[in-house]
């Protein structure tokens, strides 16, 4: 046993990203989150009875899928992954195995599998995977194609027993609640195939953003929970593509997006401002 133990930590040793979040014991690993993600965990979590009403908590999670699963389908389309024959959809994405990584209630893993993904989706929270799981249960087609596996998990967890795997990982509406973002997303490159795809949605650190997106979005209009964003947490996706670039991931496109509180609907933009859409290529 204490070989074993010895040679886990060598391993992390290895592995900076690991070594962060790690803590060895006689019988189990445990990965530690800090104060601030336990807190970002336990706010999510209090939304996940919710999660899946329309008029609910996170209504833009919802409309979101019609632009990001597009966006995703259109990217493997252009690394010439999937068949462009958009006439089929319901298998267009059947030969890919997809991580999304905090996955939420499933609003978006289903979507991916009913498109034929084979979707494997982490998220920290007990309470949203039970949720996921529950919700998933009222399609009893989709639940029986058995395309859906949810884990409480961590990616940094994941890839340390998974690496080169996945055609894609999805990493949607999660990168502007992470403090650790190089550490994050070097365990999910990881987790990826050499020419595999990185599909990231997030919130750009502008005073844009801020002002509508976080000060009107949540504290007047109330669209979103209270507390859901942060302004140190948001990042531009200059300082995203350079991060992905030093983990050997070439970014291929960049698209803005835009929301509209009152419509509940997504657009793509000319400027990425507010919200954008990130789609890199491990080399």
């Amino acid at each position: 046993m204490a070989a074993g133990i010895r040679k886990m930590q060598l391993f992390c040793a290895q592995n900076k990203f690991a070594l962060r979040h790690l803590q060895t014991g006689p019988n189990k690993l445990v990965f530690n989150l800090k104060r601030s993600d336990k807190k970002e965990v336990e706010h999510h979590s209090k939304l996940a009875n919710s999660w899946w009403d329309i008029p609910g908590p996170v209504p833009g999670l919802h409309t979101l899928n019609e632009i990001r699963v597009p966006f995703i389908c259109d990217g493997l389309i252009g690394q010439g992954k999937i068949s462009p024959n958009l006439q089929h959809k319901q298998n267009i994405l059947s030969n890919q195995n997809i991580l999304e990584i905090g996955c939420g209630g499933g609003i978006l893993t289903e979507n991916l599998a009913r498109w034929g993904a084979h979707v494997t989706a982490l998220d920290l929270s007990e309470d949203m995977i039970a949720i996921a799981r529950k919700h998933l249960l009222n399609d009893p087609d989709l639940a029986m194609a058995n395309r859906i596996q949810y884990k409480v998990e961590s990616i940094e967890e994941h890839a340390m027993a998974i690496k080169n795997y996945y055609d894609a990982i999805v990493i949607s509406e999660v990168l502007e609640h992470i403090d650790e973002k190089i550490e994050f997303l070097a365990a999910g490159v990881e987790t990826l195939k050499p020419g595999g795809s990185i599909f990231i949605t997030t919130l750009n650190k502008t005073l844009t953003m801020w002002l509508v997106g976080v000060v009107f979005g949540e504290y007047i209009y109330r669209a979103i929970p209270i507390g859901t964003h942060h302004y140190g947490k948001m990042i531009s996706p200059q300082d995203v593509e350079r991060i992905l670039k030093k983990l050997n991931c070439d970014t291929v496109l960049i698209r803005g997006s835009s929301y509209n509180f009152f419509r509940n609907t997504w657009r793509w933009t000319d400027s990425t401002s507010m919200f954008y859409a990130l789609h890199a290529v491990k080399k």
